[in-house]
């Protein structure tokens, strides 16, 4: 005959290791010949039939793929993942924020025109004290 793997008719006994459980592993019964059945599909020799579904599944993937990945660009293109007021409430943040720099710009000259009369004004003063100084 043909070789008989060992069969632990106990079943998996528990092995303990510093407080762990470990559970043995039984065998199975196996014949040699259904050991070389039983092997992964994969490691077959392909065929004709199998290369041919197999080159046009990795074709076919790769065209999905890349289609996919052109629509992303196409949506994120013409924006169609936005809101579809988008553009328009941009429109109304960028009109704030410019009224909000000219109002702010506007404070800014009228502060500077106000410390220049204050100014103006104390250097007429300091002249017309130092002149009745002079007298």
């Amino acid at each position: 005959g043909s070789p008989q793997a060992h069969v632990d008719d106990t079943g998996p006994a528990p092995e303990r290791n510093g407080g762990l459980v470990f559970m043995a592993s039984t065998a199975v019964d196996t014949t040699a010949e259904e050991a070389e059945t039983a092997s992964d599909p994969q490691e077959e020799a392909p065929g004709l039939p199998r290369k041919v579904f197999r080159f046009f599944g990795n074709v076919g993937h790769r065209i999905v793929d890349n289609m996919s990945f052109v629509g992303e660009v196409l949506v994120e293109f013409l924006e169609l993942d936005k809101h579809p007021y988008h553009r328009e409430m941009e429109d109304l943040r960028k009109a704030q924020r410019k009224k909000k720099k000219v109002l702010q710009q506007q404070e800014e000259q009228k502060q500077a025109r106000e410390a220049a009369e204050i100014a103006s004004l104390e250097e007429a003063q300091s002249v017309d004290a130092a002149e009745t100084d002079i007298r």
